[in-house]
């Protein structure tokens, strides 16, 4: 028996609304990355207790991928977004109105946790929307758009709630946030996500119709995992290729190039978001002008250049500044143009949400594993052990540069590799017929 689906047509969106709807991501990432170490630290907080608070904190961005999967079962895209957007806004609210933080730890950290969680179903929601909504020629410029809004609005909207929250009151930098989550979170209302309507599955009950989503989800999960092009992807996403750990340490190295805290914050906060901002929108350009994993690699050799030009420069504050807006801008184009291939590879289908979450899991993985690595680098003080000081910047830089060449080479192989494979299947169907 044939089953009856109606899938409503799909309304294509303008790439440029995704900048706008990653905001209040970002707001979320920047207030907790920016503004509350600086409140916490200025109430007398211990650094151990301040980075206790930030790592528990940033938990949910490694955990979402055992619940993203339940916007793929329950409800519309659209709805998980826009409910989130709220949640986000109001938690950044409530985050900013604790009394005397540092009598108040314990609430902060469950309200900021809390904060993340919403953050992340929200970037978890956007993501399928992205690759359900967009244009397939336009993939490569929403994930520029996308990833504008998530590393511009880190920094950017980070460092507007420092600001505030020091030159107004302290309860100013998260309200103002939370008015920018609603208010560029509310362009979701306009996106058309299309209605597809099983009507075997709905004539048989709720139940059935959930137990064939969850059905439906893991096939194509694992017809994704299993094909070439989705295979390659996932590692291509764990490859440390543009990776941008280094942006994890170059506050901590700003000493060593004589770069005061006023250059640190300028351009790790403002400056740095801009750069990568506008990397970003290079990227998607870029992605959907040529092969959109070259386009990565490339990024990446960018990226390599950059943490070169600082290792073979004196090491002054120029040097810092000129090095770390210029790595910021390359690893804006090499996020841009993996975002471009993701969405590629998800497409429109049942597990949307879960796949890119899978792939953004694979891809901070290597993220993580890359800077306890450029960390380690840093403390090397030669094969034989002999030398009388450590590497430090320098041999962050190098082991950055050098490992990202190696996740070069990985993907470019994998390009030639499938190429290769996929003229051979095209081969064996042309002699078939």
């Amino acid at each position: 028996m044939t089953e009856h689906v109606e899938v409503e047509q799909q309304r294509f969106t303008r790439p440029w609304l995704f900048l706008f709807l990653e905001l209040p991501f970002g707001a979320a990432i920047g207030f907790l990355m920016i503004a509350v170490p600086f409140r916490l630290s200025a109430a007398g907080v211990p650094l151990a207790d301040i980075a206790t608070v930030s790592a528990v904190g940033f938990m949910p961005h490694a955990l979402k991928i055992f619940w993203v999967p339940l916007i793929d079962m329950i409800g519309r895209r659209k709805g998980w977004y826009l409910s989130m957007v709220g949640v986000t806004a109001a938690l950044l609210a409530a985050a900013s109105l604790v009394p005397d933080p540092a009598r108040h730890l314990g609430l902060l950290t469950v309200l900021v946790t809390a904060l993340q969680a919403a953050a992340a179903t929200t970037s978890g929601a956007l993501n399928a929307l992205i690759a359900m909504t967009t244009h397939p020629d336009d993939k490569g410029k929403a994930g520029g758009f996308y990833m504008a809004g998530n590393v511009g609005g880190t920094g950017i909207l980070g460092a507007l709630a420092l600001w505030l929250s020091t030159a107004v009151a302290p309860w100013a930098g998260g309200m103002v946030l939370a008015l920018v989550v609603v208010a560029s979170g509310a362009g979701a209302a306009t996106i058309h996500e299309r209605r597809v309507v099983d009507a075997a599955a709905r004539a048989g009950g709720v139940l059935r119709a959930l137990g064939r989503r969850i059905t439906a989800m893991w096939r194509d999960l694992w017809e994704t995992a299993s094909s070439l092009q989705g295979f390659t992807a996932l590692v291509i996403s764990i490859a440390p290729v543009g990776c941008g750990a280094l942006t994890n340490l170059f506050a901590g190295m700003a000493l060593e190039f004589g770069a005061d805290q006023h250059v640190v914050e300028v351009v790790n906060g403002l400056g740095g978001g801009l750069a990568g901002a506008l990397g970003s929108l290079v990227g998607g350009f870029l992605a959907d002008r040529m092969n959109r994993r070259v386009a990565y690699a490339l990024a990446g050799g960018l990226t390599a250049l950059s943490a070169l030009g600082m290792l073979a420069s004196p090491l002054t504050p120029t040097t810092y500044m000129v090095g770390t807006l210029a790595y910021n801008f390359a690893n804006g184009i090499a996020f841009a143009t993996w975002a471009g291939m993701v969405l590629e590879v998800v497409g429109d289908s049942a597990a949307v949400a879960t796949k890119y979450a899978l792939f953004v899991a694979s891809s901070n993985f290597a993220i993580s594993t890359v800077t306890k690595l450029n960390g380690m680098a840093s403390g090397f003080r030669g094969f034989s052990g002999q030398w009388t000081r450590e590497a430090g910047a320098r041999g962050a830089l190098a082991f950055d540069a050098g490992i990202t060449v190696l996740g070069i080479v990985i993907v470019l192989g994998l390009v030639r590799y499938t190429a290769w494979r996929n003229a051979r299947i095209a081969e064996a169907t042309a002699a078939g017929s």
